[in-house]
């Protein structure tokens, strides 16, 4: 689609004729009820031309029972057909990505924010579908993609809200700097990325010239020279694109990238070339979980057994934290309720995440749906054969610490560092992480305390993705291909500052990448550089700024107390 800004003299009349289109398709997009009056400034959804419903029956997979959707009308790839959780079957490209074609006559009619069609403008949106369909496992359709934005504020106006698109099928979504390398490691690891191109050059798109979005699937060689392979939604087919000077070339009408480009985070894909499919059970963790609406198929009572599983004797809501609580997150693992990844993101802390997770048992298990777990939802679970008490999930071991009092803490002349010491002796003490450390990064990320993130999601560490309190939607300077980039990206939201530090100790604690870190815990300087390593931050001083941090203010004396 293109976003076109009125200029003086122009009529819809003649805009039609540039754009290959149709006064009529200009109004029914606009919502304009008299095709004589534009005002000069207007931005007006140009559909294009290769957006229109198509005219021509497709064949029907599936079941088109409650407004079922037809199959595209295209030869399959080699990853074979997919159906979705209504079992209607569309045909995928060769790596198994669902080849939605947005103009399709099933949803493309269906109204796309607040003045257009999924037909008309719905290319981001079609292209996000078939990227999270490929690496959640399922299969969701723009049609039921466009019912769950309708219902999750996934739109400003007709733009879509990258994120809440995402959620549809358990993952995160976040713009990156534009860069080979990211798409390259994306692809190869079975995770699509959605980009943005330019096809129609003076055509006045959106930000960079982007009118219209594609799904880059893979990549390959042909002639001897590197390619790229992606699902168009405006075709409904896999197209093949080019290198050209860093750009990706190519499609039906010579599409060029324009440096937009997001990922997808989170969720579990199949191995690049195997099929995405509805999973047969909902007690399968990597589906992402339920989310009622967007094509994922709700669990039915009494399907998943839980025979084995112990749940929490006490009565919890959300802010209560503890292993009762990371209990009953293990139990809506078990029954398809939550994915690991998300328990990853607050293990004990009852969340969000957790909260919608046990509102979604409720419904689904004839108890009223509060999502506070009480004796009704403790009797839901013991039905499928949970049962109550006994010990609590297994956890990675943590050092066995002492549990002193800290006392009267050494003032260091910051007020930064005298006011949080405390919470980073705590956190050393729970996870074996050097209170230095934790200081150190402490104050670097957060600008002693200053920073947006640590003022608007009590965020300390930069930690990304969902917090106890949801998240924060902040720039960020990452270092990528030689050079300082600013993106755009969820950060953990926290209720206290106490939370942020224990989190980031069980955040190290608990990802193997940084389980070499672990073995020089008597030794700050050692265990910063091997968090640098492990990837902890893009900027290549990370650690030499840590370590003169520790050095400056001596913060190794706060290691020694919490060894006592």
């Amino acid at each position: 689609m293109t976003v076109y800004s009125v200029r003086s003299g122009d009529t819809l009349n003649a805009l039609a004729k540039r754009f290959n289109t149709s006064v009529s398709e200009i109004a029914k997009a606009n919502n304009i009820t008299n095709p004589n009056k534009i005002s000069t400034g207007q931005k007006l959804t140009i559909p294009d031309g290769f957006d229109r419903p198509t005219t021509k029956p497709t064949q029907s997979g599936g079941s088109s029972s409650g407004g079922g959707s037809s199959a595209p009308a295209q030869a399959a790839g080699n990853g074979g057909p997919v159906r979705d959780s209504n079992g209607r079957q569309y045909q995928t490209s060769s790596d198994g990505t669902p080849m939605y074609k947005q103009g399709d006559a099933e949803w493309g009619s269906r109204a796309l924010g607040t003045g257009s069609s999924i037909s008309a403008a719905g290319c981001a949106m079609t292209a996000t579908s078939m990227a999270v369909s490929k690496i959640s496992g399922q299969a969701i359709n723009p049609g039921q993609m466009d019912k769950y934005l309708d219902s999750h504020g996934g739109y400003v106006g007709n733009g879509l809200v990258w994120d809440k698109a995402a959620q549809a099928a358990g993952l995160h979504a976040s713009k990156q700097g534009w860069s080979l390398d990211t798409i390259n490691k994306q692809v190869d690891a079975g995770r699509p990325v959605v980009i943005g191109v330019d096809y129609k050059a003076g055509s006045g798109g959106g930000a960079n010239g982007t009118d219209h979005w594609i799904t880059v699937t893979g990549r390959g060689k042909e002639g001897g020279k590197d390619v790229y392979f992606a699902n168009d939604p405006a075709t409904g087919k896999q197209i093949t694109l080019r290198n050209e000077g860093g750009r990706l070339v190519g499609g039906p009408s010579n599409y060029k990238s324009t440096g937009e480009l997001v990922t997808f985070s989170g969720g579990n894909p199949p191995k690049p070339g195997t099929t995405p499919s509805t999973p047969a059970t909902p007690s399968t963790p990597s589906t992402g979980g339920t989310t009622g609406t967007g094509g994922t198929q709700a669990p039915a009572a009494n399907a998943t057994s839980l025979k084995g599983v112990t749940i929490p004797s006490a009565n919890l809501k959300r802010g209560d934290t503890g292993p009762q609580v990371e209990q009953l997150q293990q139990a809506l693992v078990k029954a398809g309720y939550m994915t690991s990844a998300q328990v990853n993101t607050g293990p004990g802390t009852f969340g969000p995440k957790t909260e919608a997770a046990v509102k979604k048992f409720q419904a689904d298990h004839g108890v009223e749906s509060i999502g506070q777990y009480g004796p009704k939802t403790r009797a839901a679970f013991e039905k499928l054969g949970a049962k109550v008490g006994g010990s609590t999930p297994s956890t990675p071991t943590t050092p066995t610490t002492p549990t002193g009092p800290i006392g009267d803490l050494p003032k260091t002349g910051n007020a930064f560092i005298d006011r949080v010491a405390a919470d980073a002796i705590k956190s050393q003490r729970q996870t074996g992480v050097p209170a230095s450390v934790t200081l150190a990064q402490a104050m670097l990320e957060s600008g002693s305390g200053k920073s947006g993130l640590a003022t608007k999601g009590n965020n300390f560490f930069g930690i990304k993705g969902e917090g106890p309190a949801g998240h924060v939607t902040m720039p960020t300077k990452e270092f990528l291909n030689g050079k300082w980039v600013t993106v755009d990206a969820n950060f953990r939201k926290y209720n206290s500052p106490a939370e942020s530090f224990a989190d980031h100790g069980k955040f190290l604690r608990d990802n193997k990448r940084y389980a070499n870190a672990f073995k020089h815990t008597d030794d700050a300087a050692q265990f910063a550089k091997e968090i640098h390593k492990a990837g902890y931050a893009t900027d290549p001083e990370y650690s030499n700024k840590l370590i003169s941090i520790i050095n400056k203010y001596g913060l190794e004396r706060f290691d020694q107390i919490g060894r006592q």
